[in-house]
């Protein structure tokens, strides 16, 4: 007989009936009733962890609920019975039985009375989950937060009236009082049913399952969040899931499975589409016909752990080996024996004279301002496509840019207001990167074709280092990031290298922004002479390297104003002669040159300074 159960505000049905209460009730009345109800019907119903209540005490211990609005913990104390030994295991944690007592479950009202509380209820059975090794009471707080925010995802793509519902599990952290050095758990409620890991945060598809709601979430979150965030290792039981992992385009919070925009690029090259991202109206993600013919499901579903250290809650930097260094992934509850590679270094931008041991002083990295401004924008009605063209297209009604018209019915004519998609560019620049390294080819060679086609997609994104990339393989400029990828010939045009070599300087690249000053200034690439158009670039640069002067990666600024300077003092190619400006230009570039310690170059320009001051005299 199918049992089932309903709560109203008059009665309370568990495949019968009882009396309906004559007043509406309360919460916590509806609660009690419930409880009494379950209570018959646990009793006809074998509970497998019933061992529990016999054969260990009952223990005290302080319960922290998170409340995602508010963005705080709610503390309270509870009854918990806890087995001490483990039942399951992961790579990070171990999983005991446990029972946790209701504040609604009282036979007689007394709640403080042991022999009063009933343990058997099916809904007291959770699971408690410890770190092998000592985790700083942060790792479990963030945990928590992690799992919350996952949920709150969850109810947006709710909201959006998807075929199947979806919840993530409510998860706690409970401190046993009476033990020593008072250890915390991660409690849940336990799910009954088959588990299975859907996918990972490391581009892992579970084909076995043939699941489309679980890969349609994550890739909801991801255009949901403006993409900004992705939900992933989505795992569970049916539509119930738990232990998810959260990317962030910047790879700030949420742990060290935080693989921020490369984990993106994982899920995407082996996400297809499926009947729920349609449904829900998400758009497919730019991949070539090869890629879309890969069935790879990259692994075993080992979640990844970002390679390197990570900041602790005192502040300073440990080594990833919060857990054991030969456990490098958790799978949830389940064992796993493989190991996964670590996944590359996040790109630097690395310019001929640098040591490649070296880190670098800026990062390739620039987003655009503007497109994490307008984030807010986007919520589950309103999202922003994975596609490309779709991302950098924003259709909005004339003098209303940047806000959603109330009235969409409005006559004001709708306008295409081309925008920047920084971090959809980082993504597909992240998987130009793994295919240049062979990560998806079986003998590991470099796909030169499909790292050109998403290294072209990063570049429509606005990303200035995929930009000024294509502008080196074009112009046939040495660069260090991707140094061994090359264009075919027939391929290579001076004018299209040298429109991405604009591009780069106009999104802040400085390597682009000094050479684009020295092509006008020498008439380079199949360029005229413009030194007006050299000299808008050379003080663009000065502007921007404000530590130029210690880098010996870039070129100094006072060479630039030493630059700026001659051509003031000749004139010429669009510019007219100005001694005056020409001596106060030469004059600040020898005083830059002196605090360099470059001495011998600081009095060449003071001389000159002077001469061309006394030009100004004569």
């Amino acid at each position: 007989t199918t049992i089932m159960t309903t709560i109203t505000d008059k009665s309370v049905e568990l495949g019968y009936t009882r009396k309906p209460a004559k007043r509406t009730l309360s919460l916590s009345g509806k609660w009690k009733n419930f409880s009494a109800l379950a209570n018959d019907f646990a009793h006809h119903t074998p509970d497998e962890w019933s061992y529990i209540v016999d054969s260990f005490p009952t223990e005290q211990g302080t319960r922290y609920r998170y409340d995602i609005s508010k963005r705080e913990f709610i503390v309270d104390k509870v009854s918990v019975k806890l087995d001490n030994k483990a039942f399951a295991h992961g790579a990070m944690r171990e999983c005991f039985r446990a029972k946790k007592l209701s504040k609604f479950v009282q036979k007689d009202g007394n709640s403080n009375d042991n022999n009063n509380q009933d343990w058997h209820l099916p809904f007291s059975n959770v699971v408690a989950k410890r770190y092998f090794k000592e985790a700083d009471r942060k790792t479990y707080f963030d945990d928590v937060k992690l799992q919350m925010d996952a949920k709150y995802w969850a109810e947006e793509y709710n909201r959006a009236n998807p075929p199947k519902k979806i919840d993530i599990m409510q998860m706690m952290i409970l401190e046993a009082d009476e033990r020593p050095d008072k250890p915390l758990y991660h409690v849940e409620t336990v799910i009954e049913g088959e588990y299975v890991k859907y996918n990972s945060n490391s581009g892992f598809v579970d084909s076995d399952s043939h699941r489309n709601t679980p890969q349609a979430f994550s890739h909801f979150t991801f255009e949901a969040s403006g993409h900004k965030i992705m939900v992933v290792d989505v795992q569970g039981v049916g539509d119930i899931y738990t232990d998810p992992q959260i990317h962030t385009y910047n790879g700030e919070g949420y742990g060290s499975g935080n693989l921020e925009t490369k984990g993106m690029a994982l899920f995407f090259n082996t996400h297809r589409c499926n009947v729920i991202c349609e449904a829900l109206g998400l758009s497919k993600f730019d991949l070539t016909k090869k890629e879309r013919k890969r069935t790879n499901t990259m692994g075993d579903g080992a979640t990844c752990l970002r390679s390197g250290s990570f900041t602790s809650s005192e502040g300073g930097t440990v080594e990833k080996d919060l857990v054991e260094r030969d456990l490098v992934f958790d799978s949830g509850i389940e064992d796993s024996t493989e190991k996964w590679s670590e996944l590359p270094n996040v790109p630097k931008i690395r310019l001929p004279s640098s040591s490649l041991n070296s880190p670098p002083e800026y990062p390739a990295r620039a987003w655009d301002t503007e497109e994490l401004a307008r984030s807010h924008l986007y919520n589950s009605n309103r999202r922003r496509p994975s596609c490309v063209v779709g991302a950098t297209q924003s259709r909005e009604r004339s003098g209303e840019q940047g806000e959603r018209p109330e009235n969409l019915n409005c006559e004001k004519p709708m306008l295409v207001v081309e925008e920047r998609a920084t971090i959809l560019g980082q993504v597909h620049f992240d998987l130009a990167l793994y295919h240049y390294m062979g990560r998806f080819e079986d003998d590991k060679t470099a796909d030169n074709a499909s790292a050109i086609f998403h290294l072209t997609k990063a570049a429509d994104c606005g990303l200035n280092l995929a930009e000024f990339t294509l502008a080196c393989l074009h112009l046939n400029i040495y660069h260090d990031e991707l140094k061994e990828l090359e264009l075919n010939e027939n391929l290579k045009s001076e004018t299209i290298g040298f429109q991405y070599l604009e591009k780069a300087a106009k999104h802040g690249n400085l390597t682009a922004i000094i050479t684009v000053g020295h092509t006008y200034h020498q008439g380079l690439y199949g360029r005229s002479r413009d030194w007006l158009k050299a000299i808008k670039y050379f003080n663009k640069y000065t502007e921007c390297s404000t530590c130029s002067t210690v880098n010996s990666t870039f070129e100094p600024t006072y060479q630039i104003l030493g630059k700026i300077a001659e051509i003031y003092q000749y004139g010429g190619h669009g510019v007219t002669k100005d001694p005056l400006k020409s001596g106060e230009l030469y004059t600040e570039a020898a005083e830059a040159a002196m605090s360099a310690m470059n001495g011998r170059l600081a009095n060449k320009w003071f001389m000159l300074a002077e001469e061309v001051w006394a030009e100004c005299e004569e």
